[in-house]
This record gives C-alpha cells, sequence and structure tokens, in this order.
C-alpha cells in the first residue's frame, strides 16, 4: 500500500514544486517589466523573502500540531487560489506595486509552508532510501525550473502567453489538490503525529534540539559555511564581467550552474537504492567542492565555467543528502520545527553573503575575492569529506 502511495504522489509533488517555483518567477519577471525602477522591484523583492523570516516560528509550531497532509492540501489550494488572483490582476490591469508586493508576500508564505510540510509529512510513509530518492526528484524539478523559467523574459510583455502559462499552472495545482486527496484517505492508517510528544516541545525547545543532536549539528555547519560561500557567487559574477562589458558571459556560467545541479540531482537519485553508495556521494561531493575551490582560485573563465558545473553538482549532493539526512536523523514529531532552524539557517545566511559580495570590491580587487571564495569551498570540501570519512554525518 505504502508502495502504490510513493508513486500515486511521486509525479504530482514533483510537478507542484517545478509550478511554485515556475509561478514566482512569473510574478517577478512581470512585475519588473512593469514597474522598471530599481527601487520599486528592489521594494517588492524584499516581500519575496521577508514573510518566511518574520513568520517561520509560526509555520514551524502549525507544521508540528496540526496534521501535515491537511496543510498540504490547504497549501495547494492556496497556490491555485493565488495563479486565479493573479489571472485577476493581469486582467483589470491594475499594475499597482503593493498589489505585486502583497502577491509574492502570500505566495512565499504559502510555498515555505508546503516546502515543510512536505519534508515533514513523506519521512512517516517512506523508508530512508526511497525517501532519498524522492527528494532527489524534488530536486531534480527545482532545478530544471529555475533553468526554464527565466527563458520567458523575452515575451514577459505578451500578456495572452502569460496568461496561458499561468492558466496550465492552475491546472497542475488542481490536479495535484485532488491528488492530495486520495493519498490522505490512504496514508490515514500510517499517521505518525503524536500530538502528545510534539506538544511536550515547546517550540524553542525544538529548535535547540539540533544543537543536541551532534550529528544534526554539524550537518547544519555544513550546510551553512557551504551557502555562505556560494552566496555572493552570482552577484561577483555579474559585477566582474559587467565591469568588463561581457554579461553574456554570466548567462553561459548561471547555465552550467543549472546543469550542474540537474547532475548532482540525477547521480544522487541513481545511487539512493544503496545505502553505501548514496553515502560515498556525499564523499564525493566533499572532493567536489574542493577541487572547484582550488580552480576558482585562478582568474581564466573556461576555469570559471567548469568549477562552477562541479561546485552547484557537488553542492546539490550534498544538499539533497543533508535535508534526506535530517529527515531521518530528528524525532518525526518535531520535523516541522527542524526542518524550518535548517531553512532559517539556509535561507538567512545567503543575504550576509551577497551583502559581503557587495562590500569588498570597494576595498580590494574582485578576482581576490572569487579567490578567497575559492579557499572557503577547498576548506569545507575538505571538512565535509573528512567528517563522512569519520562517520560523523552518515545514515544508519
Amino acid at each position: 500500500m505504502l508502495k502504490k502511495l510513493w508513486e500515486q504522489f511521486y509525479i504530482s509533488a514533483n510537478l507542484v514544486t517545478f509550478t511554485q517555483i515556475s509561478f514566482r518567477l512569473i510574478i517577478v519577471l512581470y512585475a519588473s517589466s512593469l514597474l522598471t525602477d530599481a527601487k520599486a522591484i528592489g521594494s517588492m523583492m524584499i516581500f519575496d523573502t521577508l514573510p518566511f523570516l518574520i513568520l517561520g516560528p509560526v509555520i514551524a509550531k502549525i507544521v508540528n500540531r496540526h496534521n501535515r497532509k491537511s496543510l498540504l492540501k490547504l497549501t495547494v489550494l492556496l497556490d491555485l487560489m493565488l495563479t486565479l488572483a493573479f489571472l485577476v490582476i493581469m486582467g483589470t490591469g491594475y499594475h499597482h506595486l503593493l498589489v505585486f508586493a502583497l502577491l509574492l508576500g502570500l505566495n512565499n508564505v504559502v510555498t515555505s509552508t508546503y516546502q515543510i510540510a512536505e519534508s515533514s509529512f513523506f519521512p512517516l510513509i517512506l523508508d530512508d532510501m526511497r525517501l532519498a530518492k524522492y527528494n532527489s526528484a524534488v530536486f531534480f524539478s527545482g532545478s530544471l525550473a529555475m533553468i526554464i523559467a527565466p527563458n520567458i523574459s523575452g515575451f514577459i510583455q505578451q500578456t495572452r502567453l502569460i496568461s496561458l502559462l499561468v492558466v496550465v499552472s492552475s491546472g497542475i495545482f488542481l490536479l495535484a489538490l485532488i491528488n492530495l486527496y486520495f493519498v490522505a484517505e490512504v496514508a490515514d492508517n500510517h499517521q505518525a503525529d503524536q500530538k502528545t510528544t510534539a506538544s511536550s516541545y515547546s517550540l524553542v525547545r525544538s529548535f535547540t534540539y539540533i544543537f543536541e543532536d551532534k550529528k544534526l549539528l554539524i550537518a547544519l555547519v555544513l550546510l551553512a559555511l557551504g551557502n555562505l560561500f556560494d552566496a555572493p557567487m552570482d552577484t561577483l559574477m555579474i559585477t566582474k564581467y559587467t565591469e568588463m562589458g561581457q554579461l553574456t558571459r554570466v548567462g553561459l556560467i548561471f547555465s552550467m550552474a543549472g546543469i550542474g545541479s540537474l547532475v548532482g540531482s540525477f547521480l544522487l537519485s541513481t545511487f539512493s537504492n544503496h545505502k553505501i553508495y548514496f553515502q560515498r556521494m556525499m564523499l564525493f561531493s566533499g572532493v567536489g567542492i574542493a577541487f572547484s575551490g582550488i580552480l576558482l582560485c585562478f582568474n581564466d573563465y573556461l576555469l570559471y565555467l567548469i568549477a562552477t558545473f562541479i561546485l552547484s553538482c557537488s553542492l546539490s549532493i550534498r544538499t539533497i543528502y543533508i535535508i534526506t539526512f535530517r529527515q531521518i536523523q530528528t524525532p518525526k514529531e518535531i520535523l516541522g520545527s527542524v526542518n524550518t532552524a535548517f531553512k532559517y539557517i539556509a535561507f538567512g545566511i545567503y543575504p550576509l553573503g551577497i551583502w559581503l559580495a557587495t562590500f569588498f570590491p570597494k576595498i580590494v580587487p574582485i578576482n581576490f575575492i572569487i579567490a578567497f571564495s575559492g579557499l572557503g569551498f577547498l576548506l569545507v570540501g575538505l571538512l565535509t569529506a573528512y567528517l563522512v570519512g569519520k562517520e560523523e554525518v552518515t545514515i544508519q
């Protein structure tokens, strides 16, 4: 029965992830093409990140104490309603900054709640290696959306075509919602939400659980360090090649990053049926991160391309592995809080990295900053490989 449940939701979950990311990019690109003013666009983008940072603890509490299947249904229903609201906005022509900011803010809350509820629900019904395959597939869908969706920028002002894409998004959310009702019926007997246990953990206690579990803490540190050096790379490359009048080179670097992420998630999915090979892939990711760090120390465009591909491939393997690891390592009753805490770190470290990337070029040449990031990746990669070798972050 569980195998049937897994197969039933497998395609649907991937489509939801792909559509959520694509829909967000459609809103951002469409609104940016109309607002044009950099200050207005910047203000709008704050609402694309700020709601989760404010409401994260509330979301964690909701996921911990309420039925996660019901939350999945509710969030997909809200996704559907947001796509319909966007169609109304496009149809009425009411293109105001506040409207787009509110739409992005609501979308951020809904998507974040879905992601945390989903990553907290499926460990209840999937065994370890099937869970690894599921995480790899979802990450693959997200990476694919990040490659395909930005290409609509060339025809973003063709309202009819954009409306058609939004209608298709609505249809996908509707089908996923219908499918979730069947999943809920099948999965009721396998619910592991123990409200008594969950209630005994305060919200703060749930968050601090990470610091009591050595392996979870190590996984969090590896994730944070990698993201700290990864966050400024886009800004650094854009700045470097804009100053040189070669912005087209950045597009190819971004494409290599997307392809690398796809390859990494595909490789991990391939080895997800074998626990020992799955864990060796984490060791491989550490070596890849370290090697790409060395390549970034050389001021050469071709080496940057190679480094970007290897780095994105390795980071995607690391990210999927850590997602699976924390789902297995954490008591199911408090997964909502632990998933939220990890998302806070992964999400919150990026603004710091980006700020550093915009500050230091005023002091030192940008090539030195890229090389310094490369040394950071070398350190993180070696640390990852060492800790995996010591079995500090291995799935038992």
